[in-house]
């Protein structure tokens, strides 16, 4: 932690209520993921640190979850909740109690943020939110309602003028997008990989926002196997400078742990050390322009082991603690063609929402 950076207050968000789900046994999010977490920061002793909070969360309200979708669709979660019957989409089964436990997982978040409000944490770390493909009127990628939004209506609603989502997750977060589009007091940050072969195919560099949130909305892709060099590079070329425009008073934070080589539904080629390196950076930037406001939702990751380090990545760079990340050795390096398509893809970046912006 830099000496510039005060010793800082940091809630975990928990209860066993978060668990209270199921997706079935052959589903990428099981019973035990949230658990595991927990019982990971116990063994690592984090929770035992002198500056850490576990507060439990409370379920959305009621006029968040209105506002975030549509009658229709709490209808037909409501439904499915009581019968057990049915799907939110394909990739997303419905089950009993599915109404109830999706309020508390997306109101971890919110809770999360009236903490940092209230003054009575700095940053949250969250086991679970980060349901950014929830829209309007649907859910699907796992989501059911959109915690990000609901948190972003939130601090609107306290008088918060520029909130930063920064979504390193390897999904774009297409749901997100659609809420605040046109809105230049939420700047959205999305690292993903590339579309054509990557759920849910967009989130394209061309998509910048529109009328007065234009430039304000940021898409950058990487192709198949691209490891840390080049992510780090992109990220240098187009986040300090973006920050440094949009000076935000909240940060809202998805670590992209599926970006880890060993994710099994992705194709990325980061290590643990990229993952911490943008944390690390994410950090520092709210302490420079949101007196420290930051609030990290876990989002996804698809392997229990990288995704236990990735609860002690995030856990070490907020409350300055050391963690020894486990040795790593990709399988690949990233070659000249990746570098070639990296470089191209951070230039239309920058060409495209530098100029928006007047960076």
């Amino acid at each position: 932690m830099s000496a510039s950076i005060p010793k800082c207050e940091v809630g975990f968000i928990w209860s066993p209520e978060l668990e209270t789900f199921d997706f079935g046994s052959k589903h990428p999010i099981r019973v035990g993921r949230f658990q595991m977490v927990k019982d990971f920061l116990e063994e690592t002793r984090f929770l035992e640190h002198p500056n850490v909070k576990v507060i439990r969360p409370r379920p959305l309200a009621d006029s968040l979850l209105q506002r975030i979708h549509s009658s229709e669709y709490l209808k037909k979660v409501q439904r499915i909740s009581i019968t057990g019957e049915g799907e939110i989409d394909i990739d997303t089964p419905g089950f009993k109690g599915i109404y109830e436990n999706a309020k508390i997982t997306s109101g971890a978040t919110v809770t999360g943020i009236e903490a940092i409000i209230s003054g009575r944490v700095n940053h949250f770390y969250s086991p679970t939110g980060g349901f950014h493909h929830a829209r309007y009127e649907t859910g699907g990628g796992f989501c059911i309602f959109n915690d990000v939004a609901a948190s972003v209506y939130h601090l609107k609603g306290q008088g918060y003028e520029r909130i930063l989502i920064a979504d390193f997750d390897v999904h774009h977060g297409n749901g997100t997008q659609t809420y605040f589009y046109d809105d230049p007091g939420v700047m959205q940050i999305s690292f993903h990989e590339d579309p054509e072969w990557m759920y849910p195919h967009d989130g394209f560099i061309e998509d910048i926002g529109e009328g007065s949130g234009r430039g304000y909305n940021v898409n950058m892709c990487f192709p198949m196997d691209s490891g840390d060099d080049v992510y780090r590079y992109a990220f240098d070329e187009i986040v300090p400078s973006l920050i440094n425009f949009f000076q935000p008073e909240f940060i809202l934070f998805l670590p992209g742990f599926d970006g880890h080589y060993d994710d099994p539904l992705t194709h990325m080629n980061l290590t643990m050390d990229t993952i911490s390196y943008v944390a690390e950076k994410i950090h520092a930037a709210a302490h420079r322009w949101a007196d420290g406001r930051l609030g990290v939702i876990s989002g996804g990751g698809y392997n229990r082991e990288v995704f236990r380090y990735g609860a002690g990545v995030v856990m070490s760079v907020l409350t300055g603690r050391k963690y020894e990340i486990p040795p790593q050795t990709p399988p690949f390096e990233d070659d000249e063609g990746i570098w070639s398509e990296v470089k191209e893809n951070t230039r239309k970046v920058k060409d495209l929402v530098f100029s928006a912006l007047g960076i």
